[in-house]
């Protein structure tokens, strides 16, 4: 289905209508692949402390 930008009750329909179950979980599974770890980089460019050695 396709709406217009400007079909305010038809978003609302479609949106109230949605099938939300387990879309967090398909959420984060598509974005799972997108990301990467950053804090050592992060720390790296002196942005956040680095971790302390473990004792």
């Amino acid at each position: 289905m396709t709406l217009h930008p400007d079909d305010v009750d038809g978003w609302v329909q479609a949106i109230e209508s949605a099938d939300r179950t387990g879309l967090g979980a398909r959420a984060r599974a598509g974005a799972a692949p997108l990301v990467r770890p950053c804090l050592p980089e992060l720390a790296a460019a002196g942005l956040i402390p680095t971790a302390a050695p473990a004792a």
